[in-house]
């Protein structure tokens, strides 16, 4: 089977957001699930205001997500951002019902060893499909939560709505405030070290190990990941590495940038031919699931005398190509073998907050329509 599921898509960004909401959104009969993370990134509120500017009598339930990053994250630091961002977005929801969900991203081990579970307690949040259905649209908002929480999240919404909806489906959107330049001052601290795949998108891959399969691996590249990148394939032991760049991006430099910033890691050290590398659309998650679902299709194909392929992905990248990757991920889990490798950090560090502030403005909006009317017949 090689149809894409997401092809045609529908991404609406920009200055197409507040037409498009004002067009779909106001109707009276539209109930409107928002979730949203709770953390100090100035994003966090963007997209949950302009909706309400626009369409100020909607019915609207909001769940905010809590995460507890634990005692000794970098982040702690920034406690009174997180209050004012939490003081803003009540304000902003005067009337509406507002429900708290709280999850722990850290679990005490034996012997004092933490283990990360937020990926794991993201996918508790919904546990029966009796909690969304009476909900005509449900809006992910990624903007301030951690990859690992948004990716089981997103991925336990698309299996519940996909195995347990009956009849007409409700229409679920991930969105995203992208910033380029605010993510470069947000920097992480301190990575894991222990790493695995992402609860609900490992797949086999944990047996690999056991299997005689050729493991393929395409880490999505971004800036300053030099150390995610080496214990990722310390991990992993791919056979065959397809190093995955940003291109077309808004800076036209800046995959040669980073080629330069990982020559040593990528053709240096672990032998990377140049064909191997692969291009992605900066700001087009559908058409970087599209090149990666291709590309590991072709792989099994072509591996078919060794009984096809394992594909692993790691999105060391823009939260747009995290959900490129996450729909690759999600339509070949059970065809091919694809998992997500993800490296995360302990917290993280902002030389500048004030910097942060002033290029808030310049966020872009992205709706992505993954489910409901656009596709259906």
């Amino acid at each position: 089977m090689n149809d894409l599921r997401w092809d045609p898509s529908v991404l609406i960004r920009g200055d197409k957001v507040p037409e498009f909401w004002h067009n779909h959104f106001n109707n009276s009969e539209r109930r409107v699930l928002f979730i949203l993370g709770k953390g100090f990134d100035v994003r966090m509120n963007i997209a949950i205001q302009e909706l309400i500017k626009i369409c100020p009598t909607i019915q609207l339930e909001c769940w905010v997500i809590e995460f507890d990053e634990g005692i000794g994250s970098h982040s702690t630091k920034y406690l009174t951002y997180v209050q004012d961002n939490d003081k803003e977005l009540t304000s902003c929801l005067t009337g509406k019902k507002i429900i708290s969900k709280k999850i722990s991203l850290w679990s005490s081990k034996a012997k004092g060893k933490r283990k990360r579970i937020g990926d794991r307690q993201a996918a508790q949040i919904l546990e029966s499909f009796d909690q969304i259905k009476s909900f005509s649209d449900i809006i992910i908002d990624i903007s301030a939560l951690p990859r690992g929480v948004y990716f089981s999240l997103v991925g336990k919404f698309l299996t519940f709505i996909d195995n347990y909806s009956n009849g007409k489906k409700p229409n679920l959107f991930a969105i995203v405030s992208e910033n380029a330049a605010i993510d470069s001052k947000i920097k992480e601290k301190e990575i894991d070290e222990d790493v695995g795949y992402l609860h609900g998108f490992g797949g086999t891959l944990e047996l690999t190990s056991e299997s005689e399969e050729p493991v393929v691996w395409f880490p999505v590249l971004g800036e300053d990941k030099s150390e995610h990148l080496e214990k990722a394939h310390s991990h992993i032991r791919p056979n065959e590495i397809c190093p995955v760049l940003p291109f077309p991006s808004k800076n036209p430099r800046r995959s040669d940038t980073l080629i330069k910033d990982y020559y040593q890691i990528l053709f240096e050290r672990l032998n990377i031919e140049s064909q191997n590398i692969m291009y992605v659309p900066e700001q087009n998650p559908f058409e970087a699931y599209t090149r990666l679902t291709k590309a590991i299709r072709n792989y099994n194909i072509s591996l078919q005398a060794l009984d096809g392929c394992k594909a692993v992905i790691s999105t060391f990248s823009s939260k747009l190509l995290s959900i490129g990757s996450l729909l690759t991920a999600y339509e070949l889990m059970n065809e091919i073998g694809v998992g997500i490798l993800n490296v995360d950090s302990q917290g993280y560090e902002i030389d500048n907050f004030d910097d942060i502030k002033s290029l808030k403005e310049n966020s872009e909006l992205f709706v992505i329509w993954l489910i409901g009317e656009a596709y259906e017949d």
